[in-house]
């Protein structure tokens, strides 16, 4: 069996990786929700600021998964949504997630703190 190039990584199953990253999600998505975030338009409040921080921290997996995909399976799923249900299909879709999600998710801090 030949030894694995420099250049060449292998997909680690990196379980323990994906599951703090998910339960980091339902953490923001859990505080968002007990701090009593409601429909309709954004208003200023700590729920908005935690959905904000919620949409961040999508975007910074979707950047993450580009880079650390062969770490951990969470991030081969988010790479997998980029080539296979986007439009157009590419790796690099991961950075307009990481792009539209960190500027939604400052525009949603930033009217939660009540600066806009």
């Amino acid at each position: 069996m030949d030894a694995p190039k420099p250049h060449e990584s292998r997909n680690e199953p990196g379980y323990l990786l994906s599951a703090v990253l998910i339960g980091l999600l339902l953490a923001l998505l859990g505080a968002t929700q007990a701090a009593g975030i409601e429909s309709g338009p954004v208003k200023p409040g700590a729920g908005t600021v935690l959905l904000g921080l919620y949409v961040i921290a999508w975007g910074c997996m979707f950047l993450a998964s580009y880079y650390y995909s062969h770490k951990a399976v969470f991030f081969r799923g988010l790479i997998w949504v980029c080539e296979k249900l986007s439009f157009p299909a590419s790796r690099k879709m991961a950075f307009f997630y990481f792009a539209l999600a960190s500027g939604l998710g400052t525009m949603a801090v930033l009217k939660g703190l009540g600066i806009t």
